[in-house]
């Protein structure tokens, strides 16, 4: 699973020696995510994530992973003028930008956009190729952050097997407009009600049972849309 969202326009992997020059700082807004529609979800986040969005399962690359829906035709519909989230639960990957993190070949990267440019900040990598102090601390959360993203991959991989989730294809109509969702994944309740004592018992252990009937019952989130459109 890529987990890349829209806002990042030119993501390249990070390499002390071609970027030892790079200076950056983290934005003072969430302008950056103006035209963002669609975000990845961590694991950490999911069940909070379906308080305020629509939350579904996607496929890429036969990889399954949770998703949050923000917007529409191309408009963020919970962001403020400003720059300012109009809810309290924001996305994880949101909060790192302009670093993110890429799954490739089984294994994780620390991404730059490379589009997002600015005049003054403070350097990345020292004259050595060293991590700065401010670097550093900013990889820490990226680890975190991939381990939360492969949680939320072990999660929704393992919902899948065991018939927790099925297919669904959905046509939204909201004032902001219209979406066509295809070959998304929910929460299939009706297969859930017919497992296994022991399996629903292992499904609720983990907190999966939980985050099924959360995401479910997400779907009506859709009218907040409605809402937001001239909030």
């Amino acid at each position: 699973m890529k987990a890349i969202i829209r806002a990042f326009k030119k993501a390249i992997e990070l390499d002390s020696l071609t970027h030892k020059h790079l200076i950056t700082k983290m934005p003072e807004n969430y302008l950056f995510m103006k035209d963002v529609e669609i975000v990845p979800l961590t694991y950490s986040e999911i069940l909070s994530a379906t308080m305020y969005y629509p939350v579904m399962f996607g496929v890429q690359e036969n990889v399954v992973f949770p998703f949050a829906v923000i917007g529409i035709n191309g408009r963020n519909l919970f962001l403020n003028d400003d720059g300012s989230w109009k809810v309290e639960v924001i996305p994880n990957v949101c909060k790192h930008y302009p670093f993110g993190v890429l799954k490739k070949n089984g294994e994780y990267s620390i991404i730059y956009d490379e589009s997002y440019i600015i005049s003054e900040g403070v350097r990345i990598f020292d004259d050595e190729g060293r991590e700065t102090e401010f670097f550093s601390k900013i990889k820490l959360n990226l680890i975190e952050l991939a381990r939360d993203f492969n949680d939320a991959l072990e999660c929704s991989k393992e919902l899948l097997e065991k018939g927790c989730l099925k297919l669904l294809n959905l046509e939204v109509d909201t004032k902001a407009g219209k979406m066509q969702f295809r070959n998304m994944l929910i929460a299939n309740i009706e297969n859930i009600t017919k497992l296994q004592p022991e399996k629903l018992y292992s499904l609720n252990a983990k907190g999966y049972l939980l985050i099924l009937h959360a995401q479910y019952l997400s779907l009506r989130n859709f009218k907040l849309f409605d809402i937001f459109v001239n909030y």
